[in-house]
């Protein structure tokens, strides 16, 4: 279970790091080439983690034809999400992104969680949502209201 929690905060410690390139990225080479910077880099990193895991055999092109073609939609879906996580980090900072796609995640979890597994929205994840996005909200009321401040001084 330790290993788990220090994957987590591992990747999440990635996570962060990797949208700040995929921000610069984007910025130098525009959106379109900056999300396909964070493509290359991911097939290389999943080349790798097959490689080590002793998987390549799943990486033929026999195997990714038995792969049925409605699971390839989720690259697609990531694509677009990521086109428009650049586009919002560069609004904003990356610790908004970060938890507004933790918010996007988690809610999205509770319904495919619901869909095809039956089971019930638990109103305690629903509040610890709620509870999320009420603290990002009250964030951004205090970094404007201290901007504020310093903009009349």
């Amino acid at each position: 279970m330790v290993k788990y929690f220090i994957f987590a905060i591992i990747l999440g410690i990635l996570n962060v790091f990797n949208k700040m390139v995929n921000v610069k990225a984007s910025e130098y080479l525009g959106n379109i080439n900056g999300t396909l910077i964070n493509y290359v880099e991911a097939t290389i990193i999943a080349f790798v983690l097959s490689a080590c895991a002793g998987n390549l055999n799943q990486l033929s092109i026999s195997y990714i034809k038995t792969v049925p073609a409605y699971l390839y939609l989720g690259s697609v879906a990531g694509l677009v999400a990521l086109i428009f996580l650049v586009i919002g980090t560069k609004k904003s900072t990356v610790m908004v992104s970060t938890i507004v796609v933790l918010i996007g995640q988690l809610s999205m979890s509770l319904v495919l969680d619901r869909i095809f597994f039956g089971q019930q929205i638990s109103i305690l994840k629903v509040i610890g949502i709620f509870c999320v996005i009420a603290g990002m909200t009250f964030r951004e009321k205090i970094i404007k209201k201290s901007q504020t401040e310093q903009e009349n001084n």
